[in-house]
């Protein structure tokens, strides 16, 4: 073996097919084997029975395939690896996978590429023979990188792709070694061609050696004296020329990878220096001639070529790290097109509500507990920029004149918004993310926030036609809820959704979903829920569902309840099942109508049939804690009767009491427990 190395990984990739990959791997792999007296490990992204590779080198048919390792990583050994692939002239050829192998996860063959790298002084890596979609997890851990290309046009056309895609991966470039390959006499590399791989490190020229290359120096135990001089030139960007230099060498050269201390270094100030850079080019390139606001809408257009700039102004700052130059691009595209610094948040799965109590303070909810994030803005403007632009999609304005705002993100999440003179610590804003995948109450029960028994009972009312009412605080769940329950309407019913800012995501076809809309720059064209209450009435429901009752509109729900729209659904902010009858109350005497107390009770009394009470614990958990049926009046006071309660060893209790329309559930198939 030779002189003691770092272990390298060195991986090479053809512009396109037939540029000679696999050859100069195979060439470069004896030379180093023969000559050089290092010990080899050739991987390979096909079966062997499959690979041109393998017919350039002299090993033996491997018995086994890397991903066939996956049982030994942990204890991989020198013996293990001998008895799975063959060695051949301190060369051992191992394909990645064999015919019959299956893997579910690239981290799996990146994981035994790292394992096994250590058994070998370098790994050489047919990249080309890899399928697409794994080459940058690859390139991410090799440590030598070398790009291969032809002079003809098709290939230097192809090369030019491959430098925009691995700009796309945010690779540097210029970490890359560019040789031309298979090159003939009257082939030179003219100042047209070079412009095509400008950002590579241009490494140099291998001649085209004819096809016995490979054998002769198998055979000869050296290289002929017209390859050698070409040969070495790629043998010493691989062999370091001293061992105590490979560590400098590497860092300045090829870091891939980047401490946690590196990453902590970016800074707002970068991103939005970048972000100014990038707005100034594209005004200049004519790109964007709209304001930050209008280019919002022009992402999908602008997006590319804006990555292309910021490729070209981060080469500059001179940051090698995959991870950084990631996340500067990212970030500053955010800014650009998106909605800044909250994308980032709003990605985040686990994020179920964000507030920024101005621009540096930017709390997070996360499983029910709140927390404080590291992001933050740079000043009031660019988080009243990210508030402009979630306000402009839906028609909604926040100015002096109109300083508080509801709204929504396209995904249904509702958003609120804050600005001086009314909030003192510059714009607020707070978002509640709606969940990508839509819950349903299977989901409910797997979380503990609803029993089966429960479930039933509930989609069987639905069905029924039972009029609800769902009650809770703020946060709790209700709207999440409500559209729960609104998956149990048979499809063949005509909804109508009313809602201030439209959230509500039903699953049926026949849904027509109404929004409120405050009034223009001249104080008019404001249309209310009420409004809307009052004209679906004429639209020929089946249902309607109001996302919130929080005033007058909640006499006209509770009328459209009594006049023929049995099934409807709502929700309102109360604490208790109780208490929500109290708010009903009060929400009627908003209509301004002049009805003593006794009327809007009966009114209550006779539309709602159901409450159904959603809770936020204390430990963060949302759950439904009661189920109530209103069933009356005795007197001026409203009976109302708990059906489930929660409990917070058990969950949601089933109550001894029956319901009063127990025979209405029997009629859509559902049996009450232990009645016949």
């Amino acid at each position: 073996m030779g002189s003691a190395v770092k272990k390298q990984i060195v991986s090479m990739l053809g512009a396109k097919g037939g540029v000679g990959c696999s050859s100069l791997i195979a060439l470069v792999s004896l030379a180093l084997a023969i000559k050089n007296k290092y010990k080899i490990g050739v991987l390979d992204g096909i079966p062997f029975n499959q690979s041109m590779l393998f017919s350039y080198l002299p090993t033996t048919s491997p018995a086994h395939s890397l991903i066939q390792l996956k049982p030994y990583q942990e204890h991989l050994s020198s013996n293990i690896i001998e008895k799975y692939f063959a060695s051949t002239e301190n060369i051992t050829y191992i394909p990645s996978i064999s015919n019959n192998d299956q893997i579910s996860s690239i981290d799996e063959i990146i994981n035994l590429i790292s394992k096994i790298s250590s058994f070998f002084d370098f790994l050489l890596i047919d990249l080309s023979s890899f399928p697409f979609d794994q080459h940058s997890k690859i390139l991410e851990i090799s440590n030598n990188r070398s790009i291969l290309t032809s002079l003809d046009h098709s290939s230097l056309i192809a090369l030019k792709k491959t430098e925009r895609r691995l700009n796309d991966y945010h690779f540097d470039v210029k970490t890359f070694n560019l040789i031309s390959n298979q090159t003939h006499q009257n082939q030179i590399l003219t100042k047209d061609t070079q412009s095509l791989s400008n950002g590579f490190s241009y490494l140099g020229m291998i001649p085209f050696f004819g096809e016995n290359l490979s054998m002769d120096l198998l055979e000869k135990k050296q290289l002929q004296p017209h390859a050698e001089k070409s040969i070495n030139i790629i043998l010493e960007s691989i062999i370091p020329k001293k061992t105590d230099q490979l560590t400098e060498s590497l860092a300045n050269n090829y870091s891939i990878k980047t401490s946690p201390e590196e990453s902590n270094k970016i800074s707002i100030h970068q991103i939005h220096e970048l972000h100014q850079k990038l707005l100034e080019h594209l005004r200049k390139s004519g790109h964007l001639k709209e304001s930050q606001k209008e280019g919002y809408f022009q992402k999908e257009t602008l997006e590319p070529h804006a990555k292309e700039v910021l490729n070209n102004l981060i080469h500059e700052m001179k940051i090698l790290s995959r991870e950084v130059r990631q996340q500067l691009v990212s970030e500053t595209i955010n800014l650009a097109f998106g909605l800044g610094l909250l994308e980032q948040l709003l990605q985040d799965n686990l994020i179920t509500e964000i507030m920024a109590n101005g621009p540096h303070q930017i709390y997070v909810e996360t499983k029910g507990k709140l927390q404080k994030s590291d992001v933050q803005f740079l000043d009031d403007q660019q988080l009243r920029t990210s508030i402009e632009r979630i306000l402009s999609p839906i028609g909604r304005r926040l100015d002096e004149s109109q300083p508080y705002v509801d709204g929504r993100l396209l995904d249904g999440s509702r958003v609120n918004a804050v600005i001086p003179p009314v909030s003192l610590n510059g714009p607020i804003l707070t978002i509640r993310k709606f969940s990508k995948k839509k819950l349903t109450v299977t989901d409910l029960i797997n979380f503990g926030s609803l029993t089966q028994e429960a479930a039933d009972f509930l989609g069987a009312c639905v069905l029924a036609r039972k009029n609800i009412v769902v009650s809770g605080g703020t946060g709790s769940g209700k709207t999440t809820l409500l559209n729960i329950l609104s998956n149990f309407i048979p499809s063949n019913e005509r909804i109508i959704t009313i809602e201030d800012s439209a959230e509500l995501q039903l699953a049926q076809d026949h849904v027509v979903r109404l929004e409120s809309r405050p009034a223009n720059l001249e104080g008019k064209g404001h249309i209310s829920i009420r409004d809307l209450v009052i004209n679906a009435l004429r639209m020929r429901p089946d249902r309607i569902v109001v996302g919130e009752c929080r005033g007058g509109e909640a006499l006209d729900m509770l009328q459209a309840m009594n006049t023929g729209h049995d099934g409807s659904m709502t929700t309102a902010h109360a604490n208790t099942s109780r208490d929500v009858i109290s708010r009903l109350e009060t929400m009627c005497l908003f209509a301004g109508v002049d009805l003593p107390l006794k009327a809007v009770r009966e009114q209550i009394s006779r539309a709602v049939e159901l409450v159904v009470q959603q809770t936020r614990l204390p430990e963060g958990k949302r759950s439904i804690t009661q189920i109530s049926e209103i069933q009356g009046m005795e007197g001026d006071v409203i009976i109302i009767q708990d059906i489930f309660v929660y409990d917070k060893e058990k969950g949601l209790i089933r109550q001894p009491f029956i319901p009063s329309f127990i025979k209405s559930l029997n009629a859509v198939g559902y049996q009450w427990p232990g009645t016949k």
